[in-house]
C-alpha cells in the first residue's frame, strides 16, 4: 500500500533536483508552492510504501508558473465623519504572486444596485483611505478591489451601511446668572458665572476625536494624533486610535471597541484647535487658518508655549466662536453648583460633582453619587456609565474617569492651563471640588482629556 508520494522539481530540465517539503499524502495530486514565475519547472513523483521507494516516474513536461490576480479584501469597515467616510480594510490573503499595485474602493448609495468609484489625487496603496463628497444623511456602503500586474480581485463583501454626518455633541445649559462663588472647599472662590453658556455633557470621545482627525489629519502637520493613542502606555486600557496610510493620506480607526470612552493624551492646543474645528463647521482639508489654527483661538501653528486667549469674534464666520474650552469657573459650576443645594432656591455647592458630599462608590449604572476612580475599575469607562450620578444640570463624569483641562479664567499667554475632576486611578480628593491643578499646555498624558463650552 502506498504510505507517501516524494515530489521533485527542477528549473534545468533535470540536471538538479530539489524536495518538495509537504505533509504526508497518498493523495495523487497536489500544489507546488514557492516557485519563481518566468521560470520552467519539470517534475518528478516517487511512491513510498512499508517496504521503499519506487523508480522516479518520467519528467512532467514543462510548465511555467505565472502570478495571478489577487485574493479579495476583507474586513471592510466605514467610520462616519463629515460628508466622508473612514474606511479600513484587510488585505488580501494572497497577492497572486504579483505586488499589488493599489486598492480600488467603491461606494453605493442604494446597498450595492449602482456603485461609484472614489478617485483620489493618487492611487490607494495602504489599507485605508477617506472617502469625501458623499451627502450628509444618506447611508452608504464600501466594498474594495485590489489590483496587481495581472487583473483586480473579487470585490471585497460589503461594508455594513454608514451615513456621513456632523458630529453630534449634546450639551446641557447652565442658567442661575449670578450665584455666588463657593467659599467652602480648600481652594474657595470658584464657580460664579455672570452669564449663560453650556458645556459638553461628557467628555470628548474617542469616536468623535477620530472624526476629527479623519477630517483634517490625513497631513497632521500638527501632531493632533499622538502615537500614545494607538497603544496602552499605562496598561489601563486607553488605547484607543490606529492611524494608518502615509502622509497625506493617513486615516485613523477606532480600536478595541474604545470609541465612547473619553479621548485623552490630547493637549490644550490640540483641543483648542478641535474647538477651532467645531467652531468652523467641521471642515475637511489640511490644517490652515480656516479649519484647525483659527476661529475660537489663533494657534496659528503653535503646539508649544503659552496658551491664548479667544477670540471675541471667529474670522472665518465674522462671529462669536461656537464653541470654546470652558473656563474654571464655568467647569467648577456645572459639576458642583445646585440652585437647590439647601433646599428650594437656595444655591450651593456639593463635594463631588454626582450632587452628594459623601465619597461616591464605584458601581456602574444607575445608582446614585457613583464615579470611576480610585483605581477599582482600572481603566476610562465610556462617558456616561454612571448615568444615575450625573451634576444638577446634567453633565456626566466631572468626578473621576479623567481629567479634563480647562481655560483658567480665558486670558491670554498663560504659561499653564487647568486641569479638574480627577481619573480612575486617584483617589476621592482628587475627584472632589478641592482639587486643581495647572499643567503646561503643551502637555499630553493618558488620563488627561476634555470637554466642551458654547455661548448662548
Amino acid at each position: 500500500m502506498i504510505t507517501d508520494y516524494l515530489v521533485k522539481y527542477s528549473s534545468n530540465g533535470g540536471a538538479a533536483w530539489t524536495n518538495f517539503i509537504h505533509p504526508v499524502s497518498i493523495v495523487p495530486s497536489l500544489t507546488v508552492t514557492g516557485l519563481t514565475n518566468g521560470t520552467a519547472y519539470v517534475i518528478k513523483v516517487i511512491a513510498r510504501n512499508a517496504i521503499g521507494i519506487s523508480l522516479p516516474s518520467v519528467n512532467s513536461a514543462p510548465a511555467t508558473p505565472a502570478a495571478t490576480v489577487p485574493g479579495r479584501p476583507t474586513s471592510v469597515v466605514a467610520v462616519r465623519g463629515n460628508a466622508s467616510l473612514a474606511v479600513t480594510w484587510v488585505a488580501p490573503a494572497s497577492n497572486g504572486g504579483s505586488n499589488i499595485i493599489e486598492y480600488i474602493v467603491k461606494y453605493s448609495s442604494n446597498n450595492g444596485a449602482a456603485w461609484t468609484r472614489y478617485m483620489p489625487f493618487s492611487p490607494i496603496t495602504a489599507t485605508s483611505c477617506t472617502v469625501t463628497g458623499l451627502t450628509n444623511g444618506t447611508a452608504y456602503v464600501i466594498k474594495v478591489i485590489a489590483r496587481n500586474a495581472i487583473g483586480i480581485s473579487l470585490p471585497s463583501v460589503n461594508s455594513a451601511p454608514v451615513t456621513p454626518a456632523l458630529l453630534a455633541m449634546s450639551r446641557v445649559t447652565v442658567g442661575n446668572v449670578g450665584n455666588a462663588a463657593d467659599a467652602g472647599s480648600s481652594y474657595p472662590g470658584y464657580g460664579a458665572v455672570p452669564y449663560f453658556y453650556q458645556i459638553g455633557a461628557y467628555d470628548v470621545t474617542g469616536s468623535q476625536y477620530t472624526a476629527f482627525l479623519n477630517a483634517v489629519g490625513s497631513a497632521d502637520n500638527f501632531t493632533l494624533y499622538n502615537s500614545s493613542m494607538g497603544t496602552d502606555p499605562l496598561g489601563d486600557g486607553v488605547a484607543q486610535i490606529s492611524k494608518s496610510g502615509r502622509y497625506g493620506s493617513s486615516t485613523y480607526a477606532v480600536l478595541n471597541n474604545t470609541g465612547e470612552r473619553p479621548i485623552t493624551n490630547v493637549s490644550w492646543f490640540d483641543i483648542a484647535r478641535f474647538a477651532n474645528w467645531m467652531s468652523n463647521g467641521q471642515p475637511s482639508g489640511n490644517q490652515t487658518s480656516t479649519t484647525t489654527e483659527n476661529g475660537a483661538y489663533n494657534v496659528n501653528g503653535a503646539t508649544t508655549g503659552s496658551a491664548v486667549a479667544k477670540n471675541a469674534t471667529n474670522p472665518n464666520t465674522g462671529s462669536a466662536p461656537t464653541y470654546r474650552i470652558p473656563r474654571e469657573n464655568e467647569w467648577y459650576k456645572a459639576a458642583y453648583y445646585s440652585p437647590n443645594y439647601g433646599g428650594a432656591g437656595v444655591g450651593g455647592y456639593y463635594t463631588f460633582a454626582t450632587q452628594s458630599n459623601s465619597t461616591p462608590g464605584t458601581t456602574i449604572g444607575g445608582s446614585a453619587n457613583q464615579a470611576n476612580y480610585n483605581d477599582v475599575i482600572g481603566r476610562a469607562t465610556d462617558v456616561g456609565s454612571f448615568s444615575g450620578s450625573g451634576s444638577f444640570y446634567g453633565t456626566f463624569d466631572q468626578s473621576g474617569n479623567v481629567f479634563q483641562w480647562n481655560d483658567l479664567d480665558g486670558t491670554g499667554d498663560g504659561p499653564s492651563r487647568g486641569v479638574r475632576g480627577g481619573d480612575w486611578y486617584g483617589d476621592s480628593f482628587y475627584v472632589s471640588s478641592s482639587f486643581r491643578y495647572g499643567y503646561d499646555p503643551s502637555l499630553e498624558i493618558g488620563n488627561v482629556g476634555f470637554r466642551l463650552a458654547s455661548p448662548i
